[in-house]
């Protein structure tokens, strides 16, 4: 039922018995200046009520006014994701969305509250031109006996407090009283269905009897004086009512749905409006990427284009737009992670694009007694100039005047050898480095070792360094990232050098440390930040952040999700990366 426009924020739901005037009236609600709270036992007609409401608003507003939000803790609201005006659908699913939806309504609240000014949403909303929104809970009780919302629910109560007077209703719906009356100040409108005496009692304030096991029977408070009714009317006292039916929003062929699709431009060839609010999108367990390429966003105005060398890996969870390396800009990247979180998977997709946009360049892999990649490795070879370091090996090495003598060296020894040969001399700059004597031997002259390569003359190169050795607090080992990194990194854009630490590791030495994340660029993690950074503390790059605000702003990650941080522009993302392996 549409009312007249004077009345546009009301809407019919049901009849309550009025006895004193023994009369029945038709019972409203206020979408737009109150909060709704809906308590019912299991089949009670909550979800009913609910469905009537969101049927409600798509019949009196439309896109430009009127956004809902549902969060979706009991499973009955799935089909109403598409509505038109439904902007995004969230479950429990996922815990991330459960925050996301938090973050996306206060943005909205901060909004309208400097858009209003000193005026209320009523008073202010067509000056300003907000839209209004409707943040629907089903099952309230699940979100506030879940510790890992705690947080959240400091958050719902301020939404429920403040988003009344700034354009933000609040509808929700529980099974029990537990945990919820503390929020109920801010709920002008209750509607008990189907309760024992007791509880009606502890909703209303107000001893009431109980009714019969019928579905949509029970009591609301009546917050709008029923019209032809003259003398005393006992407003916000409950009342017996009866909801009704909800239109059924899969019957294509009813009044509703007809009218539905004709007000909001239904493509029948696409099964989609044309006319809908902006949608908030949600992932699938696991990105495909058929599903990237579906799911991704546009780029704004106000974003930068990457250039031809940027290499997309997934999607950020906010504004799903891609996430990834620009590699005319970021060089040195690095990949964090627990064990069987993607990381090799991440690899994979960087390097399956670096293949194409650096065809002519090396890929010298650096790995480790894992040999984890020994197959990535094997990918490459046949069509890449490719070299891999990951076991001791007898090597030739050749000094000056022609000598070769055999060596045998460890996989930290054959790279520095490359380095020096191929990279950067580190004859001259090293010499008190006993490295070099390591590699060629401490029985020679210093004159007979190669002074090494000439810096501006390496040839263009990914290096994809794994070897846990470069990050041991040895003077051989901590010295590449100490010393040698820094130069090769000066060297970097002038070389084609791009340096990818595909298994960062913890690193003691604070110097050391200092030294390397000040190198990187971008950083990945597929790790729970929180717990993370904790334990890492200021080792990382993440060790300047608030440790309390990523618990509260991050859920913990599902399997191929993870962080993009871009450390010049301090920019965190929470991200699904694309699923290859």
């Amino acid at each position: 039922m549409l009312l007249n426009n004077d009345h546009l924020e009301l809407c019919a739901i049901g009849k309550y018995d009025i006895p004193s005037k023994q009369r029945q009236s038709t019972f409203h609600v206020d979408l737009i200046n109150s909060n709704i709270a809906i308590f019912g036992s299991a089949l009670s007609g909550k979800t009913n009520l609910l469905k009537h409401l969101i049927n409600c608003l798509h019949k009196r507003s439309d896109e430009t006014k009127e956004q809902i939000f549902l969060l979706d803790f009991g499973g009955a609201l799935q089909e109403y994701k598409n509505m038109p005006l439904v902007s995004a659908y969230f479950d429990n699913s996922n815990e991330e969305y459960v925050k996301r939806v938090f973050r996306i309504l206060e943005t909205i609240l901060k909004k309208n509250i400097k858009d209003l000014g000193s005026k209320n949403f009523t008073a202010g909303r067509d000056e300003a031109a907000i839209p209004h929104t409707t943040f629907i809970i089903d099952n309230l009780n699940a979100f506030v006996d879940e510790d890992r919302y705690s947080a959240y629910q400091e958050k719902f109560g301020r939404l429920c407090r403040d988003g009344r007077s700034r354009g933000i209703s609040i509808i929700f719906t529980a099974t029990d009283t537990k945990g919820i009356m503390r929020f109920m100040l801010s709920f002008e409108q209750k509607i008990a269905l189907n309760l024992s005496t007791e509880k009606y009692s502890e909703i209303f304030g107000i001893k009431t009897e109980a009714l019969g096991n019928i579905t949509g029977r029970g009591y609301a408070n009546v917050t709008e004086r029923p019209d032809g009714i003259i003398g005393t009317f006992n407003l916000n006292a409950p009342y017996e009512v009866q909801i009704l039916k909800s239109a059924d929003i899969a019957d294509t062929d009813s009044h509703f749905v007809r009218n539905l699709r004709a007000k909001y431009d239904y493509d029948a060839s696409t099964g989609e409006y044309r006319r809908t609010v902006k949608k908030y999108q949600t992932f699938p367990q696991e990105l495909t990427r058929e599903d990237y390429e579906e799911l991704k966003q546009p780029y704004s105005a106000d974003d930068k284009i990457p250039s031809g060398s940027f290499v997309e890996v997934g999607l950020d969870y906010v504004d799903f737009k891609p996430v990834g390396i620009d590699f005319n800009e970021s060089r040195v990247a690095a990949i964090y992670g627990k064990r069987e979180f993607g990381k090799t998977n991440l690899l994979t997709i960087l390097l399956e694009k670096l293949k194409d946009i650096k065809p002519g360049s090396r890929f010298v892999f650096f790995d480790d007694g894992r040999k984890q990649l020994y197959g990535l490795y094997e990918k490459l070879r046949d069509t890449r100039n490719c070299t891999y370091i990951g076991e001791f090996a007898t090597i030739d090495v050749q000094l000056v005047g022609g000598e070769i003598r055999k060596r045998k060296l460890s996989p930290m020894l054959q790279f520095y050898k490359l380095v020096h040969e191929e990279y950067i001399s580190l004859n001259r700059d090293y010499r008190e480095n006993p490295v070099l004597d390591q590699i060629y031997g401490s029985d020679i002259s210093l004159d007979l070792i190669p002074e090494g390569a000439d810096r501006g003359n390496a040839e263009p190169t990914v290096f994809i360094i794994q070897s846990k050795s470069v990050y041991l607090n040895t003077k051989t080992n901590a010295d590449f990232i100490h010393y040698v990194l820094p130069e090769m990194v000066d060297t970097a854009e002038d070389n084609d050098l791009l340096f990818l630490f595909t298994d960062a590791k913890k690193i003691t030495d604070a110097e050391v440390n200092s030294e390397f994340n000040s190198a990187l660029k971008i950083v990945f993690l597929l790790d729970n930040i929180a717990e993370f950074a904790s334990e890492r503390g200021g080792k990382s790059v993440f060790g300047e952040m608030d440790l309390k605000s990523l618990k509260e702003d991050y859920a913990r990650c599902e399997i191929g999700d993870g962080y993009y941080y871009n450390v010049e522009a301090d920019s965190l993302k929470k991200s699904k990366f694309i699923k290859v392996i």
